[in-house]
């Protein structure tokens, strides 16, 4: 199935159609559609077709498919899908280190849930660009007044985490 008659199958509006062409998608991959993946999860509400878009991102391999992911989740339109998105970004084990800034914004500004899940995604980051880390650090400072009563062990503890994580130019 070539990628134009994947993304025709997926906006076509017919659930069976969109089905079998997610599992193909299952089984064989195809990176190009991910926005296209992305979408239908952001549109559809049957249930088994989101879960199987669901189980599809949470188990992605290429490293390229973060940058999909990343942007998604910035992307204001996918607002209700938000916690979806952040949530398999923990799950698929791809590296999100050069989009830290993106998670720490989600942690600032989410209830407690999303929060924990974009908390886990920085902290299953191995090193953190030194830069970043202090852009981060400065994001969360500046937000200290903001976070809820829920929250403030997440967030002193995230920033112990990002600060031991910085890389050292040093070494």
């Amino acid at each position: 199935m070539s990628s134009k008659e994947i993304i025709k199958n997926l906006k076509s509006g017919n659930n069976v159609l969109q089905m079998e062409t997610l599992q193909y998608i299952t089984k064989e991959g195809n990176k190009d559609i991910l926005p296209e993946v992305i979408s239908l999860l952001n549109i559809t509400d049957e249930t088994e077709i989101r879960d199987e878009i669901i189980k599809i991102l949470e188990n992605l391999k290429g490293q390229e498919c973060a940058l999909d992911i990343v942007n998604a989740i910035g992307n204001k339109d996918y607002k209700k899908i938000l916690p979806i998105l952040v949530s398999v970004s923990w799950k698929n084990g791809l590296n999100y280190s050069n989009h830290l800034e993106i998670f720490t914004d989600v942690f600032i500004q989410s209830d407690f849930q999303l929060s924990f899940d974009a908390f886990t995604v920085i902290d299953t980051i191995e090193t953190i660009d030194q830069a970043v880390a202090d852009k981060c650090l400065l994001r969360l400072e500046n937000a200290v007044e903001d976070i809820k009563e829920d929250k403030r062990p997440l967030y002193f503890e995230l920033i112990n985490i990002i600060d031991d994580k910085k890389e050292n130019p040093a070494e």
